[in-house]
C-alpha cells in the first residue's frame, strides 16, 4: 500500500513524505493504523540492512507515529446512542448488540460469542468467556431489559445469543454486523466506526474515576500500556 502509493522510490522517501503518508491513515481504526506504522518500519528497518536507504526516517518521527497510532478519535455516548436508537425495534437483535457493547465495551467477537448463560440478569452482569475472561457489572439495565425481551421473543433459553442464521448453532458474523452498522449511520448521517463505541466506554470508565488498573481488567486488555491511551 506504501508503495502503491509513494510518489519517489524508497531510496529518496525524506520525511516530509512519510509524514504525509502517515497523515492519510487518519479514518483507520487505532488498531489498523499501528499495524500499518509496524509494518513500514520493519520494511524500511530491512532497507536499510540491505542499504537500499542510507537511515530510517521513521525513527526520526517514531514519537509522532506512536501518538498517531495510540489515540483514537473521541465520539459522545450520546452520537452512538442517537445510531442505536434510530434502529427500528424489530431489529432487536442488533439493537441488544450495540447496546452490549457500549454498557461493557465488549470486543466485537466476545459480543458475537456471548452465551445466554454469560447474561445474568438478576446481578446485571455478564461474564465474558473468552482469551480475557473477566465479570462485568452493568451500570445500567437498558440491555438486560432488552435481552429479556429478545430472548423470550426468539425462545432462546441456552447457547450463542447472536446467531447468524436461527436453524443452526453459528454466531452472526462480522462482516454482517459492521454492514448494519455502517448503515444505518449512513441513515442518520452519523460518522462512527463500529470500534469507536468500545473506545466511548474505556472513556466513561476513565471520567467515572476508576482505577487504571481495574479498566485495564475490565477492557481485557493485556498490556497495561493499551488502557493509558484514554487517560
Amino acid at each position: 500500500n506504501f508503495l502503491d502509493k509513494c510518489p519517489v522510490s524508497v531510496e529518496n522517501l525524506t520525511v516530509e513524505l512519510l509524514r504525509e503518508h502517515l497523515g492519510g491513515l487518519g479514518d483507520k481504526s487505532p488498531t489498523t493504523r499501528a499495524r500499518h506504522i509496524s509494518s513500514l518500519k520493519k520494511f524500511l528497518d530491512w532497507c536499510y540492512k540491505k542499504d537500499f536507504i542510507p537511515d530510517n526516517p521513521i525513527l526520526k518521527i517514531e514519537k509522532e507515529t506512536q501518538k498517531f497510532a495510540l489515540v483514537p478519535k473521541r465520539v459522545e455516548r450520546s452520537e452512538i446512542k442517537a445510531v442505536i436508537d434510530s434502529i427500528r425495534p424489530n431489529n432487536l437483535k442488533y439493537k441488544l448488540i450495540f447496546t452490549l457493547m457500549l454498557e461493557t465495551g465488549l470486543r466485537i467477537h466476545e459480543v458475537l460469542n456471548l452465551r445466554y448463560e454469560n447474561i445474568e440478569t438478576d446481578t446485571r452482569t455478564v461474564f465474558v468467556d473468552s482469551e480475557f475472561p473477566r465479570r462485568i457489572p452493568l451500570f445500567s439495565s437498558e440491555s438486560i431489559d432488552i435481552f429479556r425481551v429478545y430472548a423470550e421473543k426468539m425462545n432462546i433459553k441456552s447457547g450463542f445469543i447472536f446467531k447468524g442464521d436461527e436453524t443452526q448453532d453459528k454466531t452472526l458474523s462480522y462482516q454482517a454486523l459492521n454492514k448494519f452498522w455502517r448503515k444505518t449511520c449512513a441513515k442518520i448521517n452519523a460518522d462512527i466506526k463500529i470500534h469507536q463505541i468500545r473506545d466511548c466506554y474505556a472513556r466513561e470508565l476513565v471520567e467515572r474515576g476508576l482505577n487504571i488498573s481495574i479498566i485495564s481488567q475490565m477492557m481485557g486488555h493485556k498490556n497495561l500500556q493499551t488502557t493509558v491511551k484514554y487517560l
